[in-house]
């Protein structure tokens, strides 16, 4: 079962990778988060990316860096005829930090993208994507010849892909990623991701929000899925649940607390639906180090 936080057990590995990995049915997104940082990168396919309360759309030489513990998902429309083919891979960011430090530009621009805060890391590579897939092509061949979490293969790769990032910034006075694909016609998703996030601690009421968007309940969540590939239920969950371990690891507020901060009056639901979808309940969760 796929759990809203899956903790990346590196188990003394320095990289956790996939590479081209390829699918052609039955691929269902689901909002996640991780303790490290997750790269991807789009070989083929189409959908949508939700992440800080934006979506961006999946196509090649789309490149996504999520930080970590960021909420996030990924929905590809998928079939034979048109399969959803990409590479991810985790690490640490402590240690790439330190494996980026001898080279000032790319160690600041790896900080931005593990820190960075108020924008989404999202880099549109079209034009460079043969470049990143021969970048990748050939780590894995490293990789798997053994060699590839050795501190300079690990080094070559970031080097080589913070300096892809690099170069589609030189000549532009920003080096900041893409803004959302959508800049001119903000999605109606976005919208009500935005006011969930002022009112999710609140009981959330369909009703209210249609009438802050001016369309009927049933209308609203039929775009909701339309755009993120999910329901709105689900997003209000997975936002309720990554407060709810953003205060059990950072306070020492009660379970029962941190349920009536969240939205949950009664605490023995709250245990129930974190148990689901943490696959532990609120007190484990405090407890062990992830």
């Amino acid at each position: 079962m796929k759990r809203l936080f899956e903790s990346v057990n590196f188990d003394r590995r320095v990289i956790f990778w996939d590479y081209l990995i390829r699918i052609e049915n039955n691929f269902k997104g689901y909002y996640h988060w991780h303790q490290c940082c997750e790269i991807l990168f789009v070989h083929e396919g189409r959908g949508r990316v939700v992440v800080n309360r934006q979506t961006y759309d999946i196509r090649r030489g789309m490149l996504f860096f999520f930080q970590p513990f960021q909420l996030h998902q990924v929905y590809a429309d998928v079939s034979p005829a048109t399969p959803y083919c990409r590479t991810i891979f985790y690490v640490d960011p402590l240690i790439m930090d330190k494996l980026l430090r001898p080279f000032p530009n790319r160690h600041t621009l790896f900080t931005s993208l593990w820190q960075g805060k108020d924008f989404a890391q999202v880099y549109d590579l079209l034009h460079q994507a043969d470049i990143m897939e021969w970048i990748f092509t050939t780590y894995n061949q490293t990789f798997q010849s053994g060699i590839g979490e050795d501190d300079e293969e690990l080094t070559f790769l970031f080097f080589q892909l913070m300096s892809c990032l690099l170069s589609k910034g030189r000549g532009e006075t920003d080096l900041h990623p893409m803004e959302p694909l959508d800049t001119r016609t903000q999605r109606y998703s976005e919208f009500m991701m935005q006011w969930i996030e002022e009112h999710f601690h609140e009981e959330i009421n369909l009703d209210i929000l249609a009438g802050h968007m001016h369309l009927s309940s049933s209308y609203i969540s039929k775009l909701f899925i339309q755009e993120t590939g999910s329901s709105i239920t689900d997003y209000v969950t997975a936002r309720r649940i990554k407060q709810a371990c953003r205060l059990l690891d950072t306070t020492t507020l009660s379970v029962e607390q941190i349920g009536e901060n969240i939205g949950y009056p009664n605490s023995s639901y709250f245990i129930q639906v974190f148990k689901k979808e943490v696959g532990m309940t609120p007190l484990q969760f405090r407890k062990q180090k992830v």
